[in-house]
Formats: structure tokens, C-alpha cells, sequence
């Protein structure tokens, strides 16, 4: 597990790097790190050079560049991570919201909590190796990561799958119904089925409108009143109860 720590309390910041290496060092995993960050700016600019980081714990309150701002644009990079967050005072969760936050570590940090919390963290992540499947189209095979995927709908006799940043996979004619043609999307707990041509990928789901789910890059699925409504308590619930939990 590699973990990021931003803070601009210096002696916070130690002291917390301290317990995450104590921690990390239990682990086997050769490929686990700690790396402390001064400013969000800093972070930022790490992630979009393609350092990876399993889990970012962020102070809210910070110069510049606050943690929760730094949050929400981490998930507009497409991070996927677990988001931990500093703070003196739970009244951040709602304006946090948008940067789906695993779980707050009220300050002065105490470490029995804060070891808790980083231990649910890397309790809840995925297994090592993403998920991919095969998509066979008219031209080639398409290897296409699960986590990619913003939604699959069935259009006639194919299965279309849109994917993050606007690309569009179209599969060969199934033979199959739609449900049985993506039932490896269907194993995987990020995805549920929405009537009986879609099945969205939770995780991507930034909200649910009216008659609408919004993914991120702003892209949009419509289902209409009845299946949103059905919807939104699964994907509350996957959000919230799950690897969203406040």
C-alpha cells in the first residue's frame, strides 16, 4: 500500500508520517511507501506526473489550495483511491462530499485512531491487478479495464461500453441476452444492473438527477424517474455504507 500524507503543520505531518511508516513496515508488500507533502500544489503535482497512491490522507484546512478542493480535483484526475481527511471538526462532511472521502481522523490525531483508520483504508482496497475484459468489435479484440468503464447499455444486437474520457467500445452482434453478455461486470460489486439494457459502474456515478445518473466527464446516462429512483439508494448505499462510509 503506498500512502500520501499533505499537511502543512510540519509537526503533524511528522508525526503522522512516523505511525504510517510503523504501519507500512508490518506489510510484506515491497511496493508500499509513505510520501509527505507541505501543500496540495505539491501532491497535485506528484499525481499528474504518475505517482500512484493508494490512499491520501489530507489535512482540510490548509493555504492555497484547501484539502477538499485538493480532494475533488484529485477525483477529477481520476483517482481512485481511498481519501482520508484531517480535521478539527466533523462540519466539513458535507462540503467534503464531493470528493468522496472514506472516513475523517479528527486532529489532535491520536494514533490508535488514526492506525484504525488507515487500517479500514487498506482493508477496503481492491486486490492488486485490475479487472479487464475482452471486447471483440468489427475491427479488432479490445482489452477494456472494468475501471474504465462509466456504464455498458445493450443497442440492438451489441453491447456498447462508454468509457472514461469519452471513448466508445461497440461489441459484435451477441448471440447471448444482454444480461448473460456482461455478467463479468455484473460479478464485480462496483456495477449494477439498471432495468434490463444497462448496467452503470457505481463508482463513477457522480450523481443521480431526476431522470439522469452523471458520471464523471460529465457524461450521462437517462433511465428515467422510476429506475433513478430505484438506483439512488444502491448507489447511496455503495457510497456511504461501503468504501464511501463517513
Amino acid at each position: 500500500m503506498t500512502v500520501a500524507i499533505c499537511d502543512d503543520d510540519l509537526l503533524c505531518r511528522e508525526q503522522i508520517l512516523a505511525w504510517a511508516r510503523e504501519y507500512i513496515q508490518q506489510s510484506p508488500d515491497p511496493d508500499s511507501g509513505v510520501c509527505g507533502f507541505s501543500a496540495s500544489e505539491e501532491l497535485l503535482e506528484a499525481v499528474e506526473g504518475g505517482r500512484h497512491f493508494d490512499v491520501c490522507i489530507l489535512d482540510i484546512v490548509m493555504p492555497g489550495m484547501d484539502g477538499i478542493r485538493l480532494g475533488v480535483r484529485l477525483r477529477q484526475l481520476g483517482y481512485e483511491g481511498r481519501i482520508l481527511y484531517l480535521t478539527s471538526s466533523r462540519d466539513y462532511a458535507i462540503d467534503s462530499f464531493r470528493a468522496k472521502p472514506f472516513n475523517y481522523i479528527l486532529k489532535p490525531v491520536e494514533k490508535a485512531a488514526f492506525l484504525s483508520a488507515l487500517e479500514e483504508a487498506r482493508a477496503s482496497l481492491p486486490p492488486r491487478g485490475e479487472k479487464s475484459i475482452l471486447v471483440r468489435t468489427q475491427e479488432a479484440s479490445v482489452k477494456v479495464d472494468l475501471s474504465t468503464i462509466l456504464y455498458a447499455e445493450r443497442s440492438n444486437r451489441t453491447v456498447r461500453y462508454y468509457l472514461m474520457g469519452g471513448t466508445l467500445v461497440e461489441s459484435i452482434q451477441i448471440r447471448s441476452s444482454f444480461t448473460e453478455a456482461i455478467q463479468p461486470l455484473l460479478a464485480d460489486e462496483r456495477f449494477v444492473l439498471c432495468g434490463a439494457s444497462m448496467a452503470a459502474n457505481l463508482h463513477h456515478v457522480i450523481a443521480i438527477e431526476a431522470e439522469a445518473l452523471l458520471f464523471r466527464d460529465s457524461q450521462r446516462a437517462y433511465l428515467g424517474k422510476k429506475l433513478c429512483r430505484e438506483i439512488r439508494s444502491v448507489w447511496f448505499d455503495y457510497h456511504f455504507d461501503g468504501e464511501g462510509s463517513l
